[in-house]
């Protein structure tokens, strides 16, 4: 499961800089975004330990569209600051869509519904400090991409989630909403954005898990004539039943900054 899981860190890194890099120039996609996270927080809560742990993360993200959909992926390195022993951890997801109005040439939209998707994903996780706690999950299902007034991306994901690892967890349901919503304040320029998982139970052992990030961002970059580069803000960790743990809830703020290329 570690060697999965550093091969897949070394292909997304790769992969980000590749299409960041050429994907423009050579007109291989419709639209190109990528970026790189750094946020702190504390108040994690890990399974079997009392105290409040802090924590570093970087995540480099990556999205395109192209000529039939659109592909999404992101990997978190977290680091542990404090309240617990030293170690760090890589977890990524990364997922494609095939747009049906795409497929059939045609616009299907209708009222608020702009577009139906059918989508695929695989999620992957491991702590480098602890080889045997890895987890991997296959998805499968459908996305339907919303048009409402204001919201630059509003889409709502139905998935079937199959963990593949560890083999005591089975399957079960998942719904994600997705949300963009820029907005400018007094000339400055702000973005609401985010996701909320709902996931339901995987097996006796394990409980339905909610988990929100919902970030709101301020367009530094735009102060000195580089709109859409540097933000900082705030991410609001929200995990319900972390992990599936009944009982283990996680709640805090997180300081963000965002370089976009």
């Amino acid at each position: 499961m570690m060697i999965f899981t550093r091969v897949y860190l070394q292909f997304s890194l790769l992969l980000i800089l590749l299409l960041s890099g050429f994907g423009a120039e050579a007109n291989w996609f419709e639209w190109s975004n990528s970026e790189i996270q750094y946020l702190h927080g504390d108040g994690y809560r890990m399974p079997v330990n009392a105290n409040d742990v802090s924590q570093s993360i970087i995540t480099a993200t990556h999205a395109h569209g192209w000529a039939f959909g659109h592909n999404f992926f992101f990997m978190d390195t977290l680091i542990t600051d404090s309240g617990q022993l030293s170690q760090t951890s890589v977890y990524g997801e990364a997922y494609s869509y095939l747009s049906l109005s795409k497929l059939a040439n045609r616009d299907l939209s209708f009222f608020i519904f702009k577009d139906l998707n059918a989508a695929v994903g695989v999620n992957a996780g491991e702590n480098l400090d602890s080889p045997k706690s890895g987890s991997r999950v296959a998805l499968y299902g459908f996305s339907v991409d919303f048009k409402v007034p204001g919201f630059k991306l509003l889409s709502v994901d139905f998935l079937q989630n199959n963990v593949l690892e560890p083999t005591d967890q089975g399957s079960s349901w998942q719904i994600t909403p997705v949300w963009k919503y820029p907005f400018t304040i007094a000339g400055l320029k702000w973005s609401l954005e985010g996701f909320t998982d709902f996931i339901g139970s995987k097996g006796a052992n394990y409980a339905d898990t909610i988990l929100s990030q919902p970030q709101l961002r301020l367009d530094v970059g735009d102060l000195w004539g580089k709109s859409g580069q540097v933000y900082v803000g705030i991410e609001y960790q929200y995990w319900h039943n972390k992990y599936g743990i009944k009982g283990l809830h996680e709640s805090l703020p997180q300081a963000l900054v965002v370089w976009q290329f």
